[in-house]
């Protein structure tokens, strides 16, 4: 017999086997947009049932008893992750087309309830979202815990991240390939998946590219579990240069991530101080994606990249790779279809943990 959910109600389940056929195609509908939960939860599957996994994903239903929204509450591999939160394709565009606040607030109360009845509360420390429900998650959330008594737990300003959702595809990416290396003494480069060999280079550039992502900064141990496991899951690109007979420097690092069928998220572009200008990133990150994007299939990248002001040359140069809706200043940036602005809002009083 089926399930009969009722209305408004949101469900918890401990094991990615637990999710029911209605939440996966949910997910899988909206896949470019999941890609923060979608994955780790088809990986989770596989996991012994009954062990202690650090692992919740919880679905809201809405009034017509379809997935609204599916959470995500999960453990990396060096620490716990944001809530992650992805509105079904129908919500997100009920959003998009004006839903006010207080049927939105109304839909997330439930997920809010439910989140706070099976984690301590202190293990909230952020979430990410598409901005509004980011936003009135975190309203919610504030509100329900001064009810409770717990008046230390407030929303930190400003935001941890404010960022545009894009894409590429196999029709948007530039095909001309990016300029050769200039350098009058000469110089030879490689483009190429991270080894073991690369492991330390690889854990400095993590701390360096961490320094930049208040306030997520790594220690060396933490560095080095992140760069091992990228390795070990060919997760990691690298640009080194040789010069002359001198070893090959790591000039610029990349890192996919989060791969379901369709879809591969980039993250960690990063070029050391005194390689940039040399156009180590576009060249790395124009191989990475066309490495993706001709492999069998309908292949998507998407990434995210800040809002704010220091990374206007980073929009610039994904924008010249391919990826849609950074052409021009965020304010005045014209509405495309799966381009999206997304926030992370974190909570005063919370443990913060990393992704």
């Amino acid at each position: 017999m089926a399930n009969i959910v009722p209305a408004h109600q949101a469900l918890a389940f401990h094991h990615a086997s637990h999710i029911p056929q209605e939440v996966w195609h949910a997910l899988w509908e909206n896949e470019a947009a999941a890609n923060f939960v979608l994955p780790f939860a088809l990986k989770a599957r596989d996991l012994p049932q009954g062990g202690a996994h650090d692992h919740l994903w919880i679905a809201q239903y809405d009034g017509a008893r379809n997935v609204a929204f599916v959470l995500s509450c999960t453990r990396g591999p060096v620490d716990n992750y944001p809530i992650f939160i992805v509105p079904s394709v129908s919500f997100a565009r009920a959003i998009r087309e004006g839903m006010n606040d207080q049927d939105l607030d109304n839909a997330l109360l439930p997920l809010v309830q439910c989140l706070r009845n099976e984690v301590d509360p202190k293990r909230v420390f952020s979430v990410f979202s598409i901005a509004r429900v980011t936003e009135r998650f975190a309203e919610v959330f504030v509100t329900e815990a001064h009810a409770d008594g717990a008046n230390d737990i407030e929303a930190v300003q400003p935001p941890y991240y404010d960022a545009t959702f894009t894409f590429c595809t196999r029709e948007t990416l530039n095909a001309s390939l990016p300029p050769l290396l200039e350098d009058s003494e000469g110089a030879s480069i490689a483009l190429c998946r991270a080894d073991t060999s690369h492991l330390e280079q690889v854990k400095n550039l993590c701390i360096a590219f961490s320094e930049t992502s208040p306030p997520y900064q790594l220690d060396d141990a933490r560095a080095t579990l992140e760069a091992d496991a990228m390795i070990a899951n060919e997760q990691a690109w690298v640009h080194l240069i040789q010069r002359h007979d001198q070893a090959p420097e790591m000039a610029c690092l990349v890192a996919t991530t989060r791969e379901s069928t369709h879809v591969t998220a980039v993250t960690k572009v990063f070029t050391v101080a005194h390689s940039r200008g040399l156009g180590c990133a576009l060249r790395l990150l124009h191989r990475v994606c066309t490495e993706i994007l001709h492999s069998p299939g309908e292949k998507c990248v998407v990434l995210y990249v800040g809002n704010s002001e220091e990374m206007k040359a980073a929009r610039k140069l994904y924008h010249k790779i391919g990826f849609q809706g950074l052409n021009g200043p965020q304010s005045q940036a014209q509405p495309m279809e799966g381009v999206e602005r997304w926030l992370e809002i974190g909570f005063q009083s919370m443990p913060i943990g990393y992704w």
